[in-house]
């Protein structure tokens, strides 16, 4: 800054010298007025191209934060895309393990434990086996999902990052 206005700093000092001397003639107040009308078209001018460059600056800033702001909500719908992604991936696999057991056991009861039954006296005790086999391969449904959305959880957290464990979590319970 000093020597941005070095030369202004020489004039006014020349002029308060003329004054403490009294020797101050109508061209030095001339003069010294001339070069006061220079620093503040100077200053009009500096004052002019900092309000432009403040005003990009503000409309870059602007910008910015409303992409910011659109990646934020975009990167939002992706982490939701990829939480349903791996809660159907984890349903379906969890079904297809379900599918298989409730297959064998079925098949089981009707084998080995139905014929066992035929010698009692209750027929309706067949149907309240395979009642609770459904309810029982329900539990273990809701538990192999459980399980399997812990595993995938670990997938993506190492390949993801940590911003999706929340949401994972929640999906999970």
């Amino acid at each position: 800054m000093k020597d941005l206005f070095q030369e202004e700093e020489k004039v006014l000092s020349r002029y308060l010298k003329k004054i403490d001397d009294n020797e101050i003639f109508i061209d030095d107040v001339e003069s010294f007025g001339s070069n006061y009308r220079d620093l503040i078209d100077q200053s009009k001018v500096i004052t002019r191209i900092s309000d432009r460059l403040q005003k990009k600056l503000d409309l870059a800033n602007q910008k910015i934060k409303s992409q910011n702001t659109e990646i934020q909500a975009k990167n939002e719908q992706l982490e939701n895309t990829i939480v349903e992604l791996a809660s159907a991936k984890v349903g379906k696999k969890a079904s297809r393990v379900l599918f298989v057991l409730a297959i064998v056991l079925f098949i089981s009861e009707e084998l080995f434990i139905e014929p066992l039954l035929g010698e009692l006296s209750f027929p309706y005790v067949g149907l309240v086996i395979k009642a609770f086999i459904a309810f029982g391969l329900k539990i273990f449904e809701s538990s192999l999902e459980g399980y399997y959305m812990q595993q995938e959880q670990k997938d993506i957290l190492k390949n993801k990052g940590k911003s999706l464990k929340s949401k994972l979590e929640y999906t999970s319970r």
